[in-house]
């Protein structure tokens, strides 16, 4: 696969071990307009508690859909934006410290961290909703990159400002995106070679033989 490109992104070491020229991918950014239905969110309209702390994001590489969820502060309180790929690695102190902020307490407070965990494990299921996974077919690209709540998104982001390489290594993500590209967005243009008449004819069953008759004996 063969990138092309105004900037350079991470995964784009794979091109070092040569590029196919007949399998380009043009990769400029660029934003569009998109707007989802309020009731295709499902469940996952639910606010969280601290609404305003979280960011989530969808990236959208190679057909697949990679939820990210960005909080404004971490464990500490010092304003410091964190992020999370994998909401399983998360102990219950991350969600404490956000609903400790709307101001619950003894077993409310426990429940509320349940409720927490549970509205943020539902925004990390909906990666595979037909709303998103639609927009490869819809956009015609191999990667985006969506807000919730947003009504654009970015087509062809650089993914190593949001620190994506955690999720694909360079040259994983490099395979990845060659095969979708090849796959779905890229047709290769072969010349075929002249061929003449005579071959033309004997491909389709017809030989020197086709049109005679034979020899009736008397």
């Amino acid at each position: 696969m063969r990138i092309i490109s105004d900037f350079h992104d991470y995964y784009d070491v794979g091109m070092q071990n040569g590029v196919d020229p007949q399998l380009p991918y043009r990769r400029f950014r660029r934003e569009e307009p998109v707007l989802f239905p309020r009731g295709n969110w499902k469940s996952v309209g639910n606010k969280l508690m601290v609404d305003e702390d979280y960011r989530i994001l969808y990236f959208g590489f190679a057909g697949k859909v990679y939820p990210r969820m960005e909080t404004s502060f971490n464990m500490t309180d010092v304003v410091e934006p964190t992020f999370c790929f994998d909401p399983t690695r998360l102990d219950d102190s991350f969600f404490v410290d956000r609903v400790k902020k709307a101001r619950w307490t003894g077993k409310n407070l426990q429940r509320a961290v349940k409720r927490e965990k549970v509205r943020v494990f539902e925004y990390f299921e909906f990666k595979d909703a037909p709303e998103l996974l639609d927009l490869f077919e819809q956009f015609k690209t191999a990667i985006f990159v969506y807000q919730k709540g947003n009504n654009t998104i970015v087509i062809n982001e650089r993914l190593n400002l949001y620190g994506f390489q955690k999720v694909l290594p360079p040259m994983e993500a490099f395979q990845e995106l060659a095969m979708y590209v090849g796959a779905y967005l890229t047709k290769p243009v072969i010349e075929e070679p002249p061929i003449s008449d005579t071959i033309k004819a004997e491909i389709h069953g017809f030989d020197k033989f086709s049109f005679r008759k034979e020899k009736q004996k008397k």
